[in-house]
């Protein structure tokens, strides 16, 4: 089941992000993420978080239409995002789309690339969307369908990421170690529609850029 998790970050197009949350079986409105739901036209199956940055009246307008909430305290040691992620995963999704998750809140940002992790450790697709980049975060492969041209980007997430190989990329690598304090993955081009990147050890984060 693919599910989508609906943040209060910036979506300030909604072609994108419509296309993926219509798509999913399952979608989660974590709390100010309800904003971007009712300005597309999308009903969640469920209403997590604190709701202290969501509206008062549009809360209680979803909540009079019988959709399911789950309410958390405001002092709480996880984010909004990590509820919704948890939940998602909880209720059976094999693919999660991460949406309203970037924006002008670095640490939010940084921190929900992070979040990527929960569905990778549970053997689970996941991706982080927003108008100019699709996230992944990898330990093993990835094969991404991509146009010729297109920007990627590779950061290692742990301190060195090692026997990375790629294909299909205009910068190869054979058995290569990316490590943290360098900006050596940064801006490669796909030769090719179809992208395949391996690795031996570490954690990898695959960046699509939308030209």
């Amino acid at each position: 089941m693919k599910a989508a998790v609906i943040c209060n970050g910036s979506i300030n197009s909604y072609k994108t992000a419509k296309l993926y949350a219509e798509k999913a079986g399952l979608v989660i409105s974590c709390d100010g993420g309800l904003r971007h739901c009712d300005a597309m036209g999308i009903k969640p199956n469920l209403l997590a978080g604190d709701f202290d940055s969501v509206s008062p009246a549009l809360l209680e307008e979803y909540k009079n239409s019988g959709i399911e909430v789950l309410t958390v305290p405001c002092e709480k040691d996880f984010t909004d995002c990590e509820l919704g992620i948890r939940e998602a995963l909880k209720r059976g999704a094999d693919d999660i789309t991460l949406l309203g998750c970037s924006g002008t809140r670095l640490d939010h940002t940084l921190a929900n690339c992070h979040m990527l992790m929960l569905p990778l450790k549970a053997g689970v697709k996941a991706r982080l969307v927003d108008e100019h980049n699709i996230i992944y975060l990898i330990d093993r492969k990835i094969e991404l369908d991509v146009k010729k041209g297109q920007t990627l980007s590779l950061i290692p997430l742990t301190t060195c990421v090692k026997g990375i190989c790629t294909k299909g990329l205009y910068y190869p690598l054979t058995e290569g170690t990316l490590s943290i304090g360098s900006s050596y993955g940064i801006s490669n081009k796909a030769t090719e529609e179809n992208v395949k990147i391996t690795l031996s050890e570490g954690i990898l984060l695959v960046m699509v850029v939308s030209d």
